[in-house]
């Protein structure tokens, strides 16, 4: 896994624990996904969702996010 790889998935995996705070996984997962989508470049989101892609270990709510995240930019390339 490359130093750049290694410090995205950091990066996910704290933002899904800042925002636990004893809410539901989905919930978690939704927000991650919003903070994601908000905040991290396509080039970022592109690189974590094909490290995921590949079998790469996220957070139970990080992977939530990125599916949804994924499905979302899939449904996006499909309208343009």
């Amino acid at each position: 896994m490359s130093r750049q790889i290694e410090q995205l998935v950091k990066m996910a995996n704290q933002i899904a624990l800042n925002v636990a705070a004893g809410q539901d996984e989905v919930i978690v997962a939704r927000e991650t996904a919003a903070h994601i989508r908000k905040f991290w470049t396509p080039a970022m989101r592109r690189q974590l969702l094909d490290f995921r892609r590949a079998g790469g270990a996220v957070a139970p709510a990080v992977a939530i996010a990125l599916a949804a995240l994924d499905n979302t930019d899939s449904n996006r390339s499909d309208t343009q």
